[in-house]
């Protein structure tokens, strides 16, 4: 048996309702009988609140028992987070359960309280989604993502002590660069006060001869 519902659907353009309704009735098929078609022409931007056609819905659903709404287009209703949200409390509170005849994957199959639970559900996690995603983009972290392209970092008091020690281990320009993710010129500032750690390898390499010594050899007469 077909189970009663409303469909709402939000086009602007007359041709787009009609492309709607088409792909409605056709998920309607063989499960949904439809009793209204509201047509919400306001701009989706728009809150639920100041939706003329989207209340209307609401009170005709109450006025008349039907717990089944069907929209459109679950991956366009989530383009618009807070809308959404306010769309899944507005229908827990009459009691009605929504569906989308596209991009439908919440679950919680045909009868009205199980498939209530799982979009309830559904947006409780996609609510936690976005206020995780806000706060990530309001608090900016210490880490990589924090930096400025292409802008080394600089060293505090103790990743310069730390570098130093490292340079004195007889780790290279290079090596300390790319440790601790800075230029080449920041690492010369910091050594400019230890001439003995400029060199090309100092630490602990054997040190050698203030001069180049050959090495010795016996001389020959060529016979």
């Amino acid at each position: 048996m077909k189970r009663c519902s409303v469909v709402y659907l939000n086009a602007r353009r007359l041709s787009d309702f009609e492309d709607q309704k088409a792909i409605i009735e056709d998920f309607c098929k063989y499960k949904f009988e439809i009793a209204h078609i509201f047509h919400d022409t306001v701009s989706p931007a728009v809150v639920p609140e100041k939706r003329p056609a989207y209340q209307e819905m609401l009170r005709y659903c109450s006025q008349h028992g039907i717990d089944n709404v069907i929209c459109c287009n679950l991956a366009e209703c989530l383009k618009r987070p807070d809308n959404f949200l306010r769309k899944v409390r507005d229908m827990d509170a009459v009691g009605c359960a929504i569906y989308w005849a596209l991009g439908d994957c919440i679950g919680g199959g045909l009868e009205v309280q199980p498939r209530m639970e799982a979009v309830h559900s559904f947006g409780c996690y996609f609510e936690q989604v976005m206020d995780q995603m806000r706060r990530s983009h309001a608090e900016p972290s210490g880490g990589r993502a924090a930096r400025r392209p292409g802008r080394p970092c600089s060293l505090d008091e103790k990743g310069t002590a730390e570098l130093i020690a490292a340079r004195k281990q007889g780790k290279s320009i290079g090596e300390l660069c790319r440790m601790f993710s800075v230029s080449r010129s920041t690492v010369s500032k910091i050594l400019v006060d230890y001439p003995e750690l400029k060199g090309e390898w100092k630490g602990s390499r054997p040190a050698q001869g203030a001069g180049r010594q050959d090495p010795s050899c016996t001389k020959t007469d060529g016979r």
